[in-house]
């Protein structure tokens, strides 16, 4: 449908889909139906091919119908002389050489061209030409807009009319002409924009004795032992505490990571949990990745799109303004508790005290990296880590994910996707269990030693990514090794972007 502007009239705008109609209706019959969509689909291909054919042809200098490499570089050259011609000036006259553009672009040429040459015999034909990048307009080509058209025939009979189109038109712009003067405000253009924005970020309205709570975090401590939605999504697992009270509460969870959030404590008292998450590793993630335990389904609200709410780890900040905003005018009271930071154990609610396992000693973990000699620890050594050599897959376990793995089970979650149990768990928890398992070891580099039918623990993505040895007769892991590099014994390849 042609777009908005503002200061659009209705007659303008009717104006406009009737162009927009008649473009769409390649065999001009008064409806839109499949056999446009495969008309246009037809003509983008020939245009396509006809664009292919003048790129490659244009350097057919003899004229016998085949293009050379000789033809090809003779044909750049010409093409690029004045830039030829100003590198060799100022080389000449003592300037600073640059980068040789020229050289680059008719190298870049002769490998696309000569790449067309299917045959090998070191020419291209007109029908080999026809293939250089004749794959037609995809989403932008007028197929691609027949198709959108016949998305809007609501009873589904596989045609669409110009007085259905126009309906649809007229219908949309009577929504956005709030005050029905018959043009299209910046205003109303703005508020249209707005509701747009929001649509699948409703909220229900809080209760008058209510209490909202607003908690934030870019991950949990902890990993869940059940996936959300599949298998290669890392879900973590967090804690909220209900404290005793009379008051119902309103809480609305944000983080960035997938979670699995269990609640417990005077869990009578939640009047309205809102989950919200905005980090996806899983292909096609549309809706966040959140799930809670303890709570029953219909008191659990979830979004539709993962750009709802912005997670935030302190306040206040520009993130931390705009979803206490956004919460405040939903639910229609103002927030009592804004808690929030970048990675929690548990909260507790309604005070928002925040508890984290990496806080229950008087301090962060002293790490010591020791490759060769001899090291002596005298005294409490609960909160060091040792790393001899290559880092061992519990010590990351411990330094990542410091709550563990948190055993939950599949059926006792409401998700905005189905909870399975992982055959793997992610990331380190995953190395861990496959080390305990047999199925791989580790060498003293810290590669990881396949033995067996593996699969890949999810997450192995930027400090999480390790090296693989894949030992020959063993089948290749199924799921995503993410950063991690694979090498395999049977041929001695690499896969991966971080092999070196």
């Amino acid at each position: 449908m042609p777009r908005l502007m503002m200061g659009a009239s209705m007659d303008r705008f009717v104006e406009s889909l009737r162009a927009d109609f008649f473009n769409a209706d390649a065999d001009a019959d008064g409806q839109i139906t499949q056999r446009d969509v495969d008309l246009h689909e037809l003509m983008d291909g020939i245009q396509a091919r006809t664009q292919s054919l003048n790129t490659v042809m244009r350097y057919d200098l003899d004229g016998d119908g085949f293009v050379t490499e000789e033809e090809t570089r003779r044909g750049m050259t010409y093409d690029l002389r004045v830039q030829i011609g100003l590198a060799a000036y100022g080389k000449l006259n003592g300037q600073i050489p640059r980068q040789d553009f020229a050289k680059s672009q008719i190298d870049t040429m002769v490998q696309r061209i000569l790449a067309l040459d299917t045959d090998k015999d070191g020419k291209v034909s007109v029908a080999e030409a026809s293939k250089y990048n004749a794959t037609g307009r995809g989403q932008n080509g007028a197929a691609s807009r027949a198709q959108q058209f016949l998305a809007l025939d609501a009873a589904s009979k596989g045609s669409l009319s110009l007085a259905e189109y126009q309906a649809a038109g007229e219908a949309l712009f009577r929504e956005v002409d709030s005050n029905n003067d018959g043009t299209i405000s910046q205003q109303e253009l703005t508020d249209y924009q707005t509701r747009l924005a929001r649509a699948g970020c409703e909220m229900p309205k809080a209760s008058d004795k209510a209490k909202v709570i607003v908690l934030s975090s870019y991950e949990t401590e902890s990993l869940s032992s059940a996936a959300l939605g599949s298998q290669d999504n890392v879900t973590h697992a967090g804690r909220i505490v209900v404290e005793p009270g009379a008051e119902p509460l309103y809480v609305v969870v944000v983080s960035y990571s997938p979670t699995i959030w269990q609640i417990s404590g005077a869990v009578e008292r939640v009047e309205r949990l809102v989950l919200a998450s905005s980090g996806a590793d899983g292909p096609g993630v549309a809706r966040p990745l959140v799930g809670a335990t303890g709570v029953a389904q219909d008191r659990v609200t979830f979004f539709s799109k993962r750009t709802c709410l912005s997670y935030f780890t302190e306040t206040p900040t520009s993130a931390s303004l705009q979803t206490v905003g956004a919460v405040r005018g939903a639910s229609g009271k103002e927030p009592v508790t804004v808690a929030a930071k970048y990675s929690i154990g548990s909260f507790r609610v309604p005070s928002g005290t925040i508890e984290s396992a990496r806080e229950k000693k008087d301090s962060a973990p002293l790490i010591i990296e020791k490759t060769q000699g001899t090291l002596k620890i005298v005294g409490d050594a609960s909160n060091v880590i040792l790393h001899a050599g290559a880092s061992r897959a519990k010590d990351d376990l411990a330094r990542y994910s410091p709550g563990g793995v948190v055993d939950i089970d599949p059926k006792t979650v409401v998700g905005s996707y189905p909870a399975i149990a992982y055959q793997v768990l992610p990331q380190e928890a995953g190395l861990v269990q496959l080390l305990s398992s047999g199925a791989m070891s580790q060498n003293s580099l810290g590669e990881y030693i396949v033995r067996q039918k593996i699969r890949f623990p999810a997450g192995l993505a930027g400090a999480h990514g390790v090296t693989f040895l894949l030992m020959k007769g063993v089948p290749y892991p199924d799921g995503d090794p993410g950063h991690s590099c694979v090498v395999t014994e049977e041929s001695g390849e690499k896969k991966g972007a971080a092999c070196r």
